[in-house]
């Protein structure tokens, strides 16, 4: 089958559509699907997991299509938009094109409409929590409307798919991000018990990940725990907050207990997890939350609030704790770090009982998806011409 793979972002821009698009597409391929990313982002990828050779330091190489080397090979294909010859051939040649869409995401909306209109099935997935403000969900409408009913629809979680269906008139499909646990599963209980109670959160330094109430929650945690419980957070990422998190951190004379190492790689976040005790998700506006599933699969209790995507895959009480608001959250960091035996039970559940949703699972739901979407375009009226790359615009966009 010829996937071909459409985002406005991919790497070296690193966050969790760019992570699932990448390691979707790795899977893929490794079935032997013929698989393509199309993107505008300019850079050479730079994981040899899935990329081939980094570029040279500082420079970048030239936009066009490069194939990635080693078995289950993914063609990735740099444009500056869709309406190019090569562009126009590579969506027209797909047996499905997937679309994967934020807020605002105009390059993967053009592939959308042009796809669509050639009849080419399309399963369009949406990876974020769509905003309450009716100006973005009208813009959502007519941009939905525009491209007809030959789209299937998808969304990573319960919650992103509630607010999906408020703009899209048919169905909406759950197709969770996937992961591979094992490369996150620490190869034994860390039998370190002389060291502070450790607290981790990852994640961008930026104000949808509502990284300044996260410092807000921990203050409150060192409150309801007291002085005299050894006690460590790790805030892990970089972003445009950051300035405001360090000031913060030092306002509220918390610098001797909360770290800011900054962005960490996969094997050095395994390693942190492995020393560490709690994870805590702040975001609310969390249309899946993979930093937590990543976390989970670390053998980490979860504690988030219960109207995230995280909710998806953490029930209260099994793989972590759930929460109401900011207060809630710091109440069930605080009891799972006075708790040693509540915390150790489900870390002990999540170290040994596998997530469902590893790679071979979502991968096989995901080739599901793609037969609806091939139904659903069989079935669409015809249009006369196609829709011109320049009559709809994108969504989100005022």
């Amino acid at each position: 089958m010829r996937v071909v793979h459409v985002t406005d972002t991919y790497a070296p821009v690193l966050g969790g559509k760019e992570l699932h698009v990448r390691d979707l597409a790795h899977e893929q391929a490794a079935l032997g699907h013929d698989v393509v990313v199309l993107t505008a982002t300019e850079e050479e990828p730079v994981d040899r997991r899935t990329c081939g050779e980094p570029a040279a330091p500082g420079t970048a190489r030239p936009r066009g299509a490069h194939a990635v080397r080693g078995a289950g090979a993914v063609r990735v294909v740099r444009l500056p938009d869709t309406r190019s010859p090569l562009a126009r051939e590579l969506l027209a040649g797909a047996d499905v094109v997937h679309a994967h869409l934020s807020v605002v995401s105009p390059f993967a909306w053009s592939a959308v409409r042009q796809a669509a209109a050639a009849g080419v099935p399309v399963l369009a997935m949406v990876h974020v929590v769509l905003p309450a403000s009716g100006v973005v969900r009208a813009a959502w409408r007519g941009a939905v409307a525009a491209v007809g009913p030959a789209v299937t629809w998808g969304t990573v979680s319960r919650v992103a798919a509630q607010a999906l269906r408020t703009v899209v008139p048919g169905p909406v499909h759950v197709l969770p991000n996937g992961i591979d646990p094992g490369a996150w599963a620490p190869a034994r209980p860390s039998s370190v018990t002389a060291r502070p109670v450790t607290v981790v959160a990852s994640g961008r330094l930026a104000p949808r990940k509502r990284v300044l109430a996260l410092v807000a929650v921990l203050d409150e945690v060192r409150r309801l725990v007291g002085p005299d419980v050894p006690l460590r957070a790790v805030v892990v990422g970089d972003g445009p907050l950051r300035p405001l998190v360090e000031w913060q951190v030092r306002t509220r004379g918390m610098s001797g207990w909360v770290e800011l190492p900054g962005r960490l790689t996969r094997p050095q976040l395994r390693d942190l997890y492995a020393r560490a005790d709690v994870f805590v998700a702040p975001a609310r506006v969390e249309s899946f939350g993979l930093a937590a599933l990543e976390a989970r699969c670390a053998g980490l209790p979860v504690v988030a609030l219960a109207a995230a995507g995280v909710s998806d895959f953490v029930t209260d009480g099994v793989e972590g704790r759930l929460a109401a608001d900011d207060a809630g959250l710091a109440r069930a960091v605080a009891d799972l770090v006075s708790d040693g035996v509540q915390r150790r039970r489900i870390a002990a559940h999540n170290r040994d009982v596998p997530t469902v949703l590893g790679w071979p699972g979502v991968v096989t739901r995901c080739l599901a998806l793609y037969a609806v979407a091939g139904t659903i375009a069989r079935r669409a009226p015809v249009r006369a011409r196609p829709v011109p790359a320049r009559a709809v615009r994108p969504a989100g966009t005022v």
